[in-house]
């Protein structure tokens, strides 16, 4: 096995150890147990255990699901345009369903930002960088003529972002909440509100 399939190897334990039993019950013992190395050879890769789970958290959040082309194409039409908003935020959901253990090294994510200052950073970098794809595609709502030209991106941005946390959270903890439909009346409300500050 070459290094790059062994860090992945023992990234991806690490995510289903943590799935399983958390970052805490989690050891680098039992990672290298789980794929059958010497616990010595983790540390070649690795210095710690948070380094591991650092990794793992900057693969779960890279971006791949900010890079819709569509919501910040300067061509699109205005109806097109709100579809996407409403595929965009169905992915999201979809994403949280599709991998229930997931769902739990998210939970344990969030459990574990009050403790590891880095992952906090991690965290807080990919809700920036959330927000701000928000902002620019309002920004191209409002070129396009979904938004007048005095719809605050800034306020709309946040009010999209904290529906989609809120949404995070209650499929986390197992709310019995209706995400999509939640979702789909946001986008509703934004594209009815048009003249909204």
């Amino acid at each position: 096995m070459n290094d790059n399939a062994t860090k992945k190897q023992i990234i991806d334990t690490m995510c289903t150890l943590v799935a399983q039993r958390g970052y805490d019950k989690t050891s680098i013992g039992q990672i290298a147990d789980a794929i059958g190395i010497k616990k010595a050879s983790i540390y070649y890769y690795f210095k710690s255990k948070e380094e591991i789970f650092l990794k793992l958290v900057s693969e779960l959040y890279e971006d791949d699901y900010l890079q819709n082309p569509l919501l910040l194409q300067a061509n699109i039409d205005v109806q097109t345009f709100e579809k996407e908003f409403l595929v965009f935020g169905d992915a999201l959901i979809d994403s949280y369903f599709d991998n229930p253990d997931l769902r739990k090294v998210y939970a344990e994510i969030d459990l574990q930002t009050t403790r590891i200052s880095a992952l906090k950073e991690m965290v807080d970098a990919a809700s920036e960088r959330l927000n701000e794809f928000l902002g620019d595609c309002i920004t191209n709502g409002i070129a396009i003529g979904a938004f007048p030209q005095d719809f605050n991106v800034s306020v709309n941005a946040q009010l999209l972002y904290m529906v989609l946390v809120g949404i995070d959270s209650a499929i986390l903890y197992d709310l019995p909440i209706e995400p999509k439909a939640v979702w789909h009346e946001a986008i509703s409300k934004l594209f009815t509100r048009k003249d909204s500050q």
